[in-house]
């Protein structure tokens, strides 16, 4: 299973037309990955104008549950996907998450 962050932006930061349910995105990504790559769960957050995700993919590989995980964003916002008009900023393992190290330590 491999930890891929994901960013999607409308283009200039303007909100969307409607409200994105991060619910419905996640049964979008579930739907549209395809095999080898699976969606195992994902945490997503929305903003005006922007998402950021995590996502857990099971894949044969990191390569491949990154192609996987970025082609089923493309798909989802294709003209008339439920994220028609979104752009796909980023979608890539963040070592920082798969380790750890997102926080910053506590003084002792």
């Amino acid at each position: 299973m491999y930890m891929i962050r994901v960013r999607l932006e409308t283009p200039g930061g303007r909100p969307p037309a409607g409200p994105v349910d991060a619910a419905a995105l996640r049964d979008g990504l579930e739907r549209v990955l395809r095999e080898p790559a699976r969606l195992d769960h994902a945490r997503i957050r929305t903003a005006a104008g922007a998402l950021d995700g995590v996502a857990f993919v099971s894949a044969p590989g990191l390569l491949a549950a990154e192609a996987g995980l970025r082609a089923a964003c493309a798909e989802l916002a294709r003209p008339q996907g439920p994220l028609a008009g979104w752009l796909l900023r980023h979608c890539e393992a963040d070592p920082w998450l798969t380790l750890g190290l997102h926080e910053q330590p506590t003084p002792r």
